[in-house]
Parts: C-alpha cells; sequence; structure tokens
C-alpha cells in the first residue's frame, strides 16, 4: 500500500502544539543506526567503535522479588558507538536518580556479535529485560515464541498515540500484540555537495535533479568536467539500498520481498532494474565499485572527504555525521525516480527498535514499560538522547528537539521531504540476513560482469524462492 511517509507522526505533533501540551525533548548526536545499516554497517547497527561493557548478566530469576518491595534491576542491552553509550548512560542515570527503587543495569557493544549474543540469551532464558533490536530481526525473533512481551497489555503506562498510527501498524505489531516500539525512523534522501555541483544548480543552490536521466547526466558532465570526481559513491548495503532496490520498487510499485513470503517483482522488472543499476557505472557516475566498497563509511573515503563525490544517498539521521568536518556547502534533495514511477522507493522505517522480554516476570514489564515511557516520549529523556538513536520515532519527542532547534537546518529538510515522499514499508523479512545476502550476490555478479541482468535476474529469483520457501517453514 502507498503511503506518506508517517503523515500520521507530523498531525501528531501539530495536535499537541495546538493543544499545547506537548513535551519537549532534545539532545544532540546523529550516530543514529539505519533500519538495518544505513549508508554503512556502522549506520545501520552502528559500525561504530565500542567495547563491550563489563556489566552484569544475571538471569531475571536471580533478582530481588519486584514485588517485595525491594529494588527492582532491569537490564538493557543495546550496541552503538561512543556517543550512542554516553547518551544513554546518562538518561539512566537520571532515571535512576528519579526513581530509587529501580536499577538499570546496562549492557552494551558494538553491532558486530549483538544478535548473536541475543539469541543465545533468549534460548537459555537469560535474555535483558529490555533490549533493542533491528527492525529486520523482528519477524524471526517474533517466530521464536519467547522473545518479546505484549507492550499493548501498557497501553495505560506506554502512551502509544505518540507513535504513528502508520509506524505502529507496520512495523510494531504482530497479529493483534504489540511486539516492538521506535526509537526513532529514517527515510532515505540524497545529500548532496552544492560546492561541487554549483553548475547543476538553480541561484538558490537547489539541485535540478529530479530522474535518474538527470542523475545519470549530471554524472557524466561532472566526470567529464573532472575525471577525479563522481556523481555518487556508497558501501556494499548502500548501493542495494539505496539505489538498486529503489529502482526496482519504483518499477514494480510493490514490496520487493511480501510477507507472504513471496516476491514482489518478476524476471522481467528485475532485469529492467539491473540494466539502469548498470547505467550508473558503465557511464562514470558512480565511483568505481571495487574502490567504493574499500571503505566502511564516507568518513574513510578520501573522495568523498576531498569534495570530489557529488552527492551520497543516505538516512537523514546520519545528515550530521557524514558532513562532520568538511567545508563545504549542502543541501538534501529527494530520490530521483523514472517517468512512470508512482514511488520513489525510499526506505522510510523505524531507525532502531526496542522490545521488552516475554519471560521477565510481571512486575519486571510494568516498570521496563515505565522506564520506556519515559525513555521514549519524555522531554528530559529526549534533551538527553538527541539523536543517536535516529530522528525520534515519538511526536512529543520529535516536537521538542525541533523546539529546541537540536536538529540541524539539513536534518529538518530531510525530515519534510522524506515525510512527503510516497514510500512502501519494509516487507517483514526484506531485510533477513540471508534475503539480503542473495541480493547483494547477484547484485555484486552484475556489476563484475559475470552474469547478465537477464541470467542474474533468473538466478536470484529462483535462490530466493527457495530461501523464502525455507523461511516460511513450507
Amino acid at each position: 500500500m502507498k503511503r506518506k511517509c508517517l503523515a500520521l507522526l507530523l498531525a501528531a505533533c501539530m495536535g499537541m502544539s495546538l493543544a499545547g501540551c506537548a513535551e519537549t525533548e532534545a539532545g544532540g548526536d546523529s550516530s543514529a543506526g539505519g533500519s538495518s545499516e544505513g549508508q554503512s554497517a556502522a549506520q545501520e547497527g552502528s559500525g561504530e567503535e565500542a567495547e563491550d561493557s563489563e556489566n552484569a548478566e544475571g538471569s531475571s530469576g536471580e533478582q530481588a522479588d519486584a514485588g517485595s518491595g525491594e529494588e527492582i534491576t532491569l537490564r538493557f542491552s543495546w550496541w552503538g558507538g561512543d556517543s550512542r553509550h554516553e547518551a544513554t548512560l546518562k538518561a539512566i542515570e537520571t532515571y535512576e536518580n528519579a526513581h530509587p527503587g529501580i536499577k538499570i543495569e546496562p549492557e552494551y557493544s558494538s553491532f558486530s556479535g549483538y544478535y548473536e549474543k541475543l539469541v543465545t540469551q533468549l534460548a537459555s532464558s537469560n535474555a535483558p529485560e529490555i533490549f533493542q533490536v533491528d527492525q529486520g530481526w523482528v519477524a524471526e525473533l517474533s517466530a521464536r515464541g519467547d522473545a518479546f512481551a505484549d507492550l499493548s497489555a501498557y497501553s495505560d503506562i506506554i502512551d502509544m498515540s505518540q507513535i504513528s498510527e502508520s509506524m505502529m501498524n507496520d512495523y510494531c505489531k504482530i497479529g493483534e500484540e504489540v511486539s516492538v516500539l521506535p526509537f526513532g525512523y529514517n527515510g532515505t534522501v540524497f545529500l548532496y555537495n552544492k560546492t561541487l555541483l554549483a553548475d547543476w544548480c538553480d541561484e538558490a543552490g537547489n539541485l535540478n535533479m529530479s530522474s535518474w536521466d538527470d542523475f545519470i547526466r549530471i554524472g557524466e558532465e561532472l566526470h567529464a568536467k573532472d575525471p577525479e570526481c563522481y556523481m555518487t559513491t556508497a558501501v556494499t548495503d548502500g548501493y542495494l539500498r539505496y539505489i538498486l532496490k529503489p529502482m526496482l520498487e519504483q518499477i514494480t510499485n510493490e514490496i520487493d520481498v511480501q510477507d507472504d513470503f513471496t516476491l514482489g517483482f518478476d524476471k522481467e522488472q528485475m532485469a529492467r532494474a539491473y540494466e539502469s543499476f548498470l547505467r550508473i557505472f558503465s557511464q562514470q557516475v558512480s565511483q568505481p565499485y571495487d574502490e567504493a566498497v574499500l571503505y566502511d563509511s564516507m568518513q574513510n573515503n578520501p573522495l568523498w572527504l576531498n569534495g570530489k563525490i557529488g552527492g551520497i544517498f543516505l538516512f537523514f539521521s546520519n545528515i550530521d555525521t557524514e558532513i562532520a568536518g568538511l567545508d563545504y556547502d549542502y543541501g538534501v534533495v529527494g530520490m530521483p525516480m523514472f517517468a512512470d514511477a508512482q514511488i520513489s522507493g525510499q526506505e522510510c522505517c523505524p531507525s532502531l527498535m526496542v522490545a521488552v522480554n516475554k519471560k521477565a516476570d510481571e512486575a519486571r514489564q510494568k516498570a521496563a514499560a515505565e522506564f520506556l515511557e519515559w525513555f521514549i516520549n519524555s522531554e528530559e529523556a529526549s534533551l538527553i538522547l538527541g539523536t543517536v538513536r535516529g530522528v525520534p520515532g515519538s511526536a512529543s519527542a520529535l516536537q521538542a528537539l525541533e523546539s529546541n532547534q537540536m536538529l540541524s537546518e539539513l536534518m529538518s529538510r530531510g525530515i519534510q521531504i522524506s515525510n512527503d515522499t510516497l514510500s512502501l514499508k519494509n516487507g517483514a523479512y526484506e531485510l533477513n540476513s540471508s534475503v539480503k545476502a542473495v541480493f547483494v550476490d547477484y547484485m555484486e555478479k552484475v556489476i563484475y560482469g559475470v552474469s547478465t541482468p537477464e541470467q542474474a535476474s533468473e538466478g536470484m529469483i529462483t535462490d530466493l524462492e527457495a530461501l523464502l520457501k525455507d523461511l516460511s517453514g513450507q
């Protein structure tokens, strides 16, 4: 179903503003993760460098009886980089000071190995009471049946009206149960270097690009003018999620991997997407793939740092991170589109999500819900956390950041563009690691000339259909 991405979130903000009862929150750090990965592995889950904390990991059953009047201890696990860790620890300290009967034990690490550890903890009934999850994991973890407490039971504690109805229905609910809640949300935009692309901008600095033909033409002209320059670059995940898959969705107007374990495209449509995608390399619009993927983030790519890249596709939460320390003028524009496209193909989805352990006792689940209401919706928490987990998914938290001028002009513009753009939700298994690996495998076969677009399309569909059959349990 086509939709305006998170329109209800903005409507909620407007309604609260008129009522004069909005809570304001802010904080400032944009090391947010993408729905799964972002411009790099670091942005999706946070490839930022971080040390595992040495925190106690006793099982919930070993904690003090929550009904005895003794201190309740809640373990809270997440991944990220230093900025996310520091802000979260400060938020925990603030909450504990205001709630002397509650102790929050932080368990934080880098993204690498987090999922495997969480699955092991769930299997051994030793998972934290509160744990951060990636949107791409929700369907798999839910299928276990032992991971997620039903948060709808705590709707009298957590104000879920602050989350847009579309996000709740598309990403938070499994059946009638509320399994997860979003920490933040993201949408795809094109961040461009006005300084480098001045010849293709109007007097106000707006890039004259609306179609893929525009994108290709500007890239060709830029490279002809300066052979060291390219219109764009990306990491492996970026080429797939920000260019190839949007092209495919613009062609089909369908989710790539449907929730019923079927595909939303056929061989001809996939071949057309591959052919269009190949133009960015054959016509020297993108930095050569084998050069681009040497770098795990834009901040490590010399061409980006030296102002030789026209722009990059990314989640708007990562805008400030990617231009930090760079002395160029930047702008933001929406996704280029095919002439006959009805949707943009952008990802507009939760950046990170949170769940409560189903096996935690009732008192701890209730205490966890109370903490999450404060952590997600309160002004106090938002002022501390800012955008370390993406632009807030809570309307009250987003309004807080805007009211306190905690969002940069570029990020605010990115949010506006994304929210005004028609897009599709991610399918429940679209970001499954095995599914994504198949997409990457055939994308690279096409890039390196191992397979033609037609051969890759046929092989990929065969492999995906077999994989989806296994995932469905048929």
